[in-house]
């Protein structure tokens, strides 16, 4: 069975309730039955008092056969309520009895007559009603005295009913006050559920609920509109990654098509073209290749929570993507580094590393050195090229950008964007430095063991 928030919060608060007055019922019919019984058992008590305290035997005998005089020892109340019933008896057998009913005598009453027990006291059912009997010994013999419960029962039985009815009201007022606090508390809910309904039909990423309270439901409302604008920020993203990836990817396509038309009339090129054209291909390849394999790298680039973070010298993970660059361009790379320990992700930090060190080898004179410094979780690289504009610094870490006197140098503009994102990963940011010869560009995280930017 499908039942709403609303519903089922009713059905819980009544089933509470009711379970508490239910409770509370059989405690309150327990004890109640325990005092009515108690009040029998000392009226009992009082009237044996008042046998054992008789002057005589004969006083005794004379109040006992006037069983209904007013103020006699065994009075009974016309009505029947608080009738009582006796019998007195001695060694040789009982001796006198009230009319009526005979009570009954068994093995504890019997322990009673030979002096085991003082007293006894019990309900019994004798001929269709409950009696409380009391059986003591007394110095005119043993006695037993009866008092009906039937007030007591009645007492009981309309206690119960009151108690039912209490019950039942409680379960239905608490079913009602449930369904009115639950409506009032899923009215937000709703709405939710409403704006995520709207957000998936329509793919309106925009919309956001009002958010005017403080409480749990206030709290999911603000993480549902957090949520909407990161959406909404993601898919911005994403289509200006494909609007500009388009863009970059028309270029080298485009040149690629056009030689591939030209040299397909290569009897009339001659040859020194056709090998100029053929190395232009061969450019623009590398260039879409390289495009081609960072574009599925950003594609493939795991959620920060999914990194696998760990302590890492921040110079030795320099100094091997430092080596192999060595290896691989044959410049002179100076490294100038401390002892920094970050944690961070170790495949992510060797290509924001490597980026950055291609980049300088990119842009600066062939053959010329590139400097690293690493310093308290910063790393920067140094080149001897021709700088950085001061209008372009503020969009180098922008996806696809290219100053406008790069644009004819083979690049997709994505590897310092890279970094950018890489640092941001790990709570850092990246930095342009301003410098009058080459250009300086790098990153700084947190180090280790200290709460927030370390000390430069």
């Amino acid at each position: 069975m499908n039942l709403n928030l609303r519903v089922r919060i009713a059905l819980i608060s009544a089933a509470a309730v009711a379970v508490a007055i239910a409770i509370s019922a059989m405690v309150t019919f327990a004890v109640a039955k325990r005092e009515l019984v108690a009040e029998v058992d000392e009226s009992l008590f009082s009237r044996v008092e008042k046998v054992d305290s008789a002057e005589s035997a004969g006083d005794l005998l004379l109040a006992v056969q006037d069983d209904v005089r007013p103020g006699g020892f065994f009075s009974r109340g016309a009505s029947g309520y608080d009738a009582l019933y006796w019998r007195l008896f001695t060694a040789d057998g009982p001796i006198l009895a009230s009319r009526g009913v005979s009570l009954p005598f068994g093995e504890e009453e019997e322990k009673v007559s030979i002096g085991e027990l003082p007293h006894v006291v019990r309900t019994v059912a004798v001929e269709g009603q409950n009696l409380r009997v009391l059986t003591a010994e007394t110095r005119f013999g043993t006695v037993q005295i009866a008092r009906s419960l039937v007030e007591v029962d009645d007492s009981l039985a309309g206690l119960a009913s009151v108690l039912k009815l209490a019950a039942v009201v409680g379960a239905v007022l608490a079913a009602v006050a449930g369904y009115l606090v639950a409506r009032g508390a899923a009215r937000p809910i709703g709405e939710l559920a409403e704006a995520a309904e709207h957000v998936a039909e329509t793919q309106e990423l925009a919309a956001r609920i009002e958010v005017d309270r403080a409480d749990e439901v206030g709290r999911l409302a603000g993480s549902f509109n957090a949520m909407l604008a990161a959406l909404e920020s993601s898919r911005e993203q994403q289509r200006r990654l494909v609007h500009d990836a388009g863009h970059e990817l028309r270029t080298p396509l485009t040149a690629i098509r056009t030689n591939v038309e030209l040299l397909g009339r290569i009897d009339n090129i001659p040859p020194e073209d056709r090998e100029q054209m053929i190395a232009d291909v061969n450019t623009e390849i590398q260039e879409l290749s390289g495009l081609v394999a960072e574009l599925v790298d950003l594609a493939a680039e795991p959620l920060q929570g999914e990194m696998v973070m760990e302590d890492l010298n921040l110079a030795d993970l320099v100094d091997r993507v430092a080596d192999k660059f060595r290896r691989r361009t044959g410049r002179t790379i100076t490294i100038e580094a401390d002892d920094s320990i970050v944690e961070g992700s170790t495949i992510h930090l060797e290509r924001a590393v490597g980026n950055l060190i291609d980049n300088a080898a990119k842009w600066s004179p062939s053959g010329s050195p590139i400097s690293v410094t690493v310093s308290a979780g910063l790393v920067s690289v140094a080149d001897e090229g021709s700088g950085i504009d001061a209008a372009d610094r503020p969009r180098v870490f922008d996806r696809f950008y290219r100053a406008t006197k790069d644009r004819s140098t083979p690049g997709s503009g994505l590897g310092l964007s890279i970094v950018a994102k890489v640092a941001a990963d790990h709570g850092g940011s990246a930095f342009v430095g301003d410098e009058s010869k080459g250009a300086v560009v790098g990153f700084k995280i947190p180090v280790v063991g200290e709460d927030g930017w370390a000390e430069e």
